[in-house]
């Protein structure tokens, strides 16, 4: 087909407006060479553009991390992060796993994947003796083994938290193991909203040699206009480590989406896919990162919003030859 010039002018200016709307994926930033300690990093959350509180699902004592993190507002490059540690010195009682702010309070709310409990903390990290009144279906007896609350987030916008399981619970695991449950509570820390959301198939499935392996949904950020984004992380490693990857997608649940799922207790919301992308061990490459935490950044000098990630490095394992990092990933909108 021959394409005259005024067609030509056309398909140019749809390139320019698809390009306009599509996502930035910086590349990610290595946090370890920063002097941020070694850590387990599961859920982070913003204050204010340039400090976010980071909990560490293995730390050694009650508390969380205040990291101020730096960013480029032109182009989203992350320039410097430094670390300070908050809370007591008592032996660790719980797996922190999310981690959200409420501005209103200014406190932060934790989750606690062992207890299933999610409680507030001030800033100094005492707790104030709020939490979350958890409906019974996510009790302890109705989780799987660690595939708990690990989502956590907050917008004062609409005044709600948002939390979800990271896999089935056990009486879905057989017949719907890809069936997990989104929870909303308001700002009187009540349950408000129940929500069936259903995981994509895993590129990869467990096998007898599978050294490491997790499917699931780790993270959430709950955004101005009511709409939910949602981390789904797949992650597999062979006994031989070459080809291990992670798979990480972000999808948007719509409030529309939700309102058509309204309160059928069967009907799964509708997810459109945001962006997605995959960090490896490989001969010669290796960029491997679990990303585990989300939660929006600082808005750029042009007005796009921003996205940072931060992966769960289980405390920078490895050897001599091939160690994890610490990182953070920044994602433009």
């Amino acid at each position: 087909m021959v394409i005259g010039n005024k067609s030509w002018v056309i398909v140019a200016l749809m390139l320019i407006s698809m390009g306009a709307t599509a996502q930035t994926l910086r590349r990610q930033t290595n946090i370890s060479r920063m002097g941020i300690p070694p850590g387990n990093y599961s859920g982070i959350t913003r204050i204010n553009d340039t400090l976010y509180a980071v909990v560490n699902d293995k730390e050694k004592t009650d508390g969380f991390h205040l990291f101020t993190v730096n960013i480029n507002l032109k182009n989203g490059k992350i320039k410097h992060v430094s670390d300070k540690m908050v809370g007591s010195q008592t032996p660790a009682s719980h797996d922190m796993e999310g981690i959200c702010y409420r501005s209103s309070s200014n406190s932060l709310f934790i989750s606690d994947e062992t207890s299933q409990r999610i409680l507030e903390y001030s800033l100094d990290g005492i707790p104030t003796g709020n939490e979350l009144k958890i409906p019974e279906i996510y009790g302890i007896g109705q989780i799987q083994s660690n595939r708990g609350f690990e989502a956590l987030t907050y917008n004062p916008s609409t005044g709600h938290f948002w939390t979800a399981t990271e896999s089935a619970l056990k009486r879905d695991a057989d017949s719907e193991p890809l069936l997990v449950h989104l929870q909303s509570f308001g700002d009187d820390l009540q349950p408000d909203g129940h929500y069936l959301y259903r995981l994509d198939p895993p590129r990869k499935n467990r096998t007898a040699r599978t050294k490491f392996y997790a499917h699931g949904l780790p993270s959430l950020i709950a955004m101005d206009d009511g709409s939910i984004i949602v981390m789904e992380r797949s992650l597999y490693s062979p006994s031989k480590l070459i080809g291990s990857f992670v798979e990480i997608k972000l999808y948007r649940i719509t409030p529309q989406a939700f309102e058509a799922a309204g309160k059928d207790a069967t009907k799964v919301v509708d997810k459109q896919l945001v962006t997605s992308f995959r960090t490896h061990i490989r001969i010669g490459k290796i960029n491997y990162a679990n990303y585990e935490g989300m939660c929006i950044g600082p808005k750029l000098n042009d007005g796009r919003t921003t996205i940072i990630l931060i992966n769960d490095s289980q405390n920078r394992m490895g050897n001599w030859l091939c160690r994890l990092k610490d990182y953070l990933k920044v994602i433009i909108l």
